[in-house]
């Protein structure tokens, strides 16, 4: 679970550097970043019943995938 901590960290700041400032490096980073999380979930062994820390996490990704998606709207317009 460090793991996916530490790669939800890293997600959270690369969404937020692409608030500040909407490039296509911040962008593409943001988005590697989420895929790195999608992963670690993926690798997380399976409970029958999601423990809170992986729950906030599957939380915190949703969030993420949002944002990322605002951005990306609001750079396109």
């Amino acid at each position: 679970m460090d793991q996916l901590k530490k790669v939800l960290e890293e997600a959270d700041k690369a969404v937020y550097a692409t608030q500040l400032e909407s490039n296509s490096d911040n962008i593409g980073y943001s988005q590697q970043a989420i895929e790195k999380v999608e992963q670690a979930l993926k690798d997380a062994p399976e409970n029958s019943s999601p423990t809170s820390e992986e729950q906030h996490a599957k939380d915190m990704l949703r969030r993420l995938k949002e944002t990322q998606a605002a951005v990306n709207a609001i750079r396109n317009d």
